[in-house]
């Protein structure tokens, strides 16, 4: 069986590499991962995986700061890389291309086309109905979700967003736990040092509107200010627009809680990211929208208990042996956060409970659930 993976921007490294990496290593199955250098993750997936995929994509345009030029760019190289692509695969022939991302849908769309015409089966992966910024679906995406063989949403909850026109398309596969390799490397790597008496809480993540983060920050104010919880740090890192940065800056200034927060607008090394997730108490995902996430299993790996919010699919992702889930209210985090560290100090939650969950969630069986469809769609 052949298999040409998809993902054009490489939007998620994390799940690509190791999914690509473990699919391999089957026999009788051949996948190769078309894609583009992420300047920020690349290397260290390159590094450690070694899976030779062939960056088509933007090689040059990602390496533009300008947005507005980049995405001029995208538009005129992408038909082209695509076309690169259309030649590649009538020469490999294989049974499967799997897109994890789309991103520049009508073009997909045509080359789709194309592929239908050689019956090439395609999957789809929908990791959101919608985007979160958008209110209506991309031009062309829904015509090429009638056109695809399959479509894996990462959630029940993605899946109840589509029409029951697509139900006999649609296959769950949860996210799964796609960080077994870093997570055994930087375990060992890191220690947590014990150098303050405060409460730690982590929010990481990509710092946008929909993540909740002026109610976490509403939630903490409410925190020192109304229950006297003094001795509390919170810690919110990972990159968004130097506009909403500001803004959050502004907040955390208004609210005199500067000594408390720490707000880094960047995106993590992979040492930091581990680092910040081995030497907190909690973390937490107060998101206001949401579909999936893969970082809750990032906290979990380490024993690190959470709160977050019952939107989207997150709730499918817990349990709540060593979680607090709350509406996506300031009070109602704050609460939780409240419930949680009691949980904690009075030695609540057992570091069984994290071995039982990560156990019945096993990247393993995760792959299991790709291959599974892969079968079914060539038998």
């Amino acid at each position: 069986m052949k298999i040409i993976y998809i993902d054009p921007n490489n939007t998620t490294p994390q799940l690509n590499y190791p999914l690509i990496k473990s699919i391999q290593e089957v026999n009788k199955i051949d996948i190769r991962y078309v894609s583009a250098v992420n300047l920020i993750t690349t290397n260290y997936y390159h590094n450690s995986y070694a899976i030779h995929p062939q960056y088509l994509f933007f090689r040059y345009t990602n390496r533009i700061d300008n947005k507005t030029i980049r995405r001029m760019l995208k538009l005129i190289t992408y038909p082209v890389s695509n076309f690169l692509l259309l030649l590649k695969i009538l020469e490999e022939k294989p049974d499967i291309i799997h897109y994890n991302w789309l991103s520049i849908p009508p073009v997909e769309f045509f080359f789709i086309k194309i592929y239908k015409l050689f019956r090439i089966k395609i999957v789809l992966t929908q990791h959101d109905y919608l985007q979160h910024h958008r209110k209506n679906i991309r031009f062309f995406e829904e015509s090429i979700l009638k056109t695809v063989d399959k479509i894996i949403c990462l959630s029940s909850y993605v899946k109840r967003q589509f029409n029951d026109c697509f139900a006999d398309k649609i296959v769950v596969i949860e996210h799964g736990n796609c960080y077994q390799k870093e997570i055994e490397y930087y375990s060992k790597k890191i220690r947590r040092k014990n150098n303050t008496s405060d409460f730690k809480i982590l929010f990481i993540g990509s710092i946008r509107p929909h993540k909740g983060i002026e109610l976490l920050l509403a939630s903490v104010n409410f925190l020192i200010k109304e229950k006297d919880m003094n001795d509390i740090q919170l810690h919110i890192v990972g990159f968004g627009s130097s506009a909403y940065a500001n803004k959050i800056n502004k907040i955390i200034e208004n609210k005199n809680l500067d000594k408390k927060v720490i707000f880094e607008n960047r995106f993590l090394t992979y040492d930091e990211l581990f680092k910040y997730i081995i030497n907190t108490d909690i973390g937490i995902l107060p998101y206001k929208r949401a579909t999936q996430s893969g970082v809750p299993y990032i906290f979990i790996s380490f024993h690190k208990p959470l709160v977050v919010t019952n939107v989207g699919g997150l709730p499918e992702q817990v349990s709540t042996d060593f979680s607090v889930i709350v509406k996506p209210e300031y009070t109602d985090l704050a609460n939780g956060i409240i419930k949680i560290r009691n949980l904690i100090e009075n030695e609540e939650i057992q570091n069984s409970y994290f071995k039982r969950y990560l156990d019945k969630n096993k990247w393993q069986n995760t792959v299991a659930e790709y291959i599974k469809l892969y079968n079914e769609m060539t038998n």
